[in-house]
């Protein structure tokens, strides 16, 4: 055929407007969010979503009612932000608590394997005919040992 792939990118910049302008809402709204982010305390990253800006209104979708409060308190703040970073006029920001977003999953814990297993481990290894699962099997033995 001769045609060589094309990437997803330029697949969803030619497809048809709708995408493209929803995109580009999409990236609007994750300048607002890098621009309220700037203020707010490094620890609101993870629970405030920007859900929309409408209206002259900047709608935000929080996990708990504890960064709901900090939020309406912080309003002013963040208006004087986006207007100053983005040039953007908001007249009020809405804060919704919204429970079922999805949260980030808590970073896993190490669990180290005994020396015994350890060693049961590799031994299984030398005996393995797939290479893959070998190399795999040493791997989990070498990343059990218990930090020092």
């Amino acid at each position: 055929m001769g045609t060589s792939p094309r990437s997803i990118q330029s697949l969803l910049h030619t497809a048809t407007p709708d995408i493209e302008d929803l995109l580009g809402r999409a990236r609007f709204l994750a300048r607002i969010r890098a621009a309220m982010l700037e203020i707010l305390p490094p620890a609101a990253a993870e629970h405030v979503r920007i859900a929309g800006y409408e209206h002259y209104r900047l709608k935000l979708h929080v996990g708990h009612g504890s960064w709901a409060t900090r939020l309406r308190y912080m309003e002013p703040a963040i208006t004087q932000a986006i207007a100053q970073r983005l040039r953007l006029h908001v007249e009020g920001v809405d804060v919704r608590v919204r429970p079922d977003a999805p949260r980030p999953r808590p970073a896993p814990r190490p669990r180290p394997l005994s020396d015994t297993t350890r060693d049961h481990i590799r031994r299984v290894a030398t005996h393995v005919d797939d290479s893959g699962l070998a190399a795999a099997l040493t791997r989990l033995a070498q990343a059990g040992r218990r930090p020092d």
